[in-house]
């Protein structure tokens, strides 16, 4: 069975896994401090959207450069939301090298302001870098490629959250606050999935979660990044032996939706929740491979989406249909298929609308 994963919030907490609700996250972000305020009006206006738009969980990806507490303002501005963070972005980096004194800080600084889980990335070694050179693009994460210039210029037995990760149980043993396991490799193409260097990814993910598990603090899984319909059903077996709740970032499984991306992240989500591996889906934008930073309205767009592909793997994931339910019992009781119309019918169908035929 596929282990619990406690996501606290302010007002309490939010379960995900495989006997849980399929749950969404948006992310948000500040590079410099003026964004605050734009970035707080766009998570109102998402929070604002009816409730079954609204997403569980935002997560702060804020950089350094903003210099700035953003995760702050959610938690405060947001009670009932699970926020998560990256605390990596967060730390100066001077040359490439991190300071593992001035990471802890910002871990626990996050987590005493009551983020709920924050991600890192323990996975880069020197054979996983050796294996990602044979790759179309060797490396797509930020988090991760921060990570891997500093094992480089340091040249460390260990990376550094390896280093620190004692230290980083013991604060989220304190504060109550899950870890989610970077996917520093995941694929940046459909051609570059579950090679070499991602399922010897994979199996660190498994043997790190279960470590962090042992110590009493929840895991979250993340992955796999783009990959075919087929490859996903490769995928899917590594992740239901790794027995954690998983949150995928996409997966994307076509390179060409650039600027429908929205729409690929969906259907790769839906089709990895069929195969039981999506437990909390990040919603991803139309301008996801763009280079531009998304709209209020396209942010409001890839929830809605999410949500949606969320609810569809929800109905047989935790039974949970009432909703269609409702709105089929309106269509029967009103003779028409528009919701909270009261009368038959409708202008699309007009006289010949079989919903009015009654037998």
């Amino acid at each position: 069975m596929n282990r619990t994963a406690n996501l606290k919030f302010k007002n309490g907490v939010t379960k995900v896994g495989r006997d849980h609700k399929t749950i969404v996250s948006v992310l948000t972000g500040c590079t410099s401090q003026k964004d605050i305020g734009k970035q707080i009006k766009k998570l109102e206006t998402i929070m604002n959207l009816e409730e079954f738009y609204q997403p569980e969980i935002i997560s702060d990806l804020s950089l350094y450069s903003s210099k700035n507490q953003l995760y702050k303002e959610i938690i405060n501005s947001f009670e009932n939301t699970v926020v998560s963070t990256l605390p990596i972005y967060q730390v100066k980096i001077l040359n490439d090298s991190i300071s593992k004194i001035g990471l802890l800080e910002k871990v626990e600084e996050q987590l005493e302001a009551g983020v709920g889980f924050i991600t890192i990335h323990p996975t880069p070694t020197s054979n996983l870098i050796e294996l990602s050179r044979s790759r179309l693009v060797p490396i797509t994460s930020r988090g991760g490629a921060i990570v891997v210039k500093d094992l480089l210029k340091r040249k460390p037995v260990e990376n550094i959250y390896i280093e620190i990760l004692d230290e980083i149980i013991k604060l989220c043993l304190k504060h109550s606050a899950t870890i989610s396991i970077g996917a520093s490799f995941r694929s940046a193409n459909i051609f570059d999935s579950l090679d070499a260097c991602q399922i010897e990814e994979f199996r660190i993910q498994k043997k790190i979660g279960e470590y962090i598990s042992e110590k009493g603090v929840c895991v979250i899984i993340e992955g796999p990044g783009h990959s075919r319909i087929e490859t996903l059903k490769k995928v899917s077996k590594y992740y239901n032996e790794m027995n954690f709740p998983i949150m995928p970032l996409g997966p994307i499984p076509t390179d060409i939706a650039i600027g429908q991306d929205h729409i690929s992240s969906v259907i790769g989500a839906s089709i990895l929740g069929m195969l039981g591996c999506v437990d909390i889906i990040t919603s991803v934008t139309r301008e996801e491979h763009t280079g531009k930073i998304p709209s209020t309205e396209s942010s409001v767009e890839a929830i809605k989406a999410s949500k949606i592909a969320a609810h569809i793997l929800n109905i047989d994931k935790v039974n949970d249909a009432s909703y269609d339910k409702m709105i089929v019992e309106n269509r029967v009781d009103n003779q028409t298929c528009i919701y909270d119309k009261n009368t038959a019918g409708c202008s699309r169908c007009s006289h010949v609308c079989p919903l009015k035929i009654i037998y």
